[in-house]
């Protein structure tokens, strides 16, 4: 009889080891838990000045409370973050890039609770700069 009520004790511990956490494998997934939608529509501008003009969708997830951006040469390196905080507007003049070169820029949303959503990515390609880049460019006339 002993040997019945020890196996049945050993019984239901296990059972409620295994099962009793089901309630935390079942609980619904809270905002901040679930993972984060990236800003879409990413669009890049090569200026004639050597900037970068990027500009993307929101994230349509109400926790999103900013954006980082980053950025790498194409073929040669790893991304590098741009802002040193959060950028709360959907748009970022890069005065930064090289001239005729190819980078990647990354977008990427971060919620209330710091969590980065995956990148959405676009690649562009720098120009010359125009004119001597003392404010003077190329004039046309009639």
């Amino acid at each position: 009889m002993f040997r019945k009520q020890i196996a049945l004790a050993l019984a239901m511990a296990f059972l409620t080891i295994c099962f009793g956490c089901a309630d935390e494998l079942n609980a619904p997934i809270t905002e901040d838990e679930a993972p984060v939608i990236p800003p879409s529509n990413v669009r890049a501008l090569a200026l004639g000045d050597g900037s970068v003009q990027l500009l993307w969708d929101a994230s349509s997830q109400p926790t999103v409370e900013g954006y980082n951006l980053y950025r790498r040469e194409v073929d040669n390196g790893s991304a590098r973050r741009l802002n040193p905080n959060r950028l709360q507007a959907t748009g970022y003049l890069d005065g930064t890039p090289a001239p005729n070169r190819e980078y990647e820029y990354r977008v990427t949303a971060v919620n209330s609770k710091g969590k980065e959503s995956r990148h959405t990515a676009i690649i562009i390609e720098t120009h010359e700069l125009i004119g001597d880049g003392a404010g003077k460019g190329i004039s046309i006339s009639d």
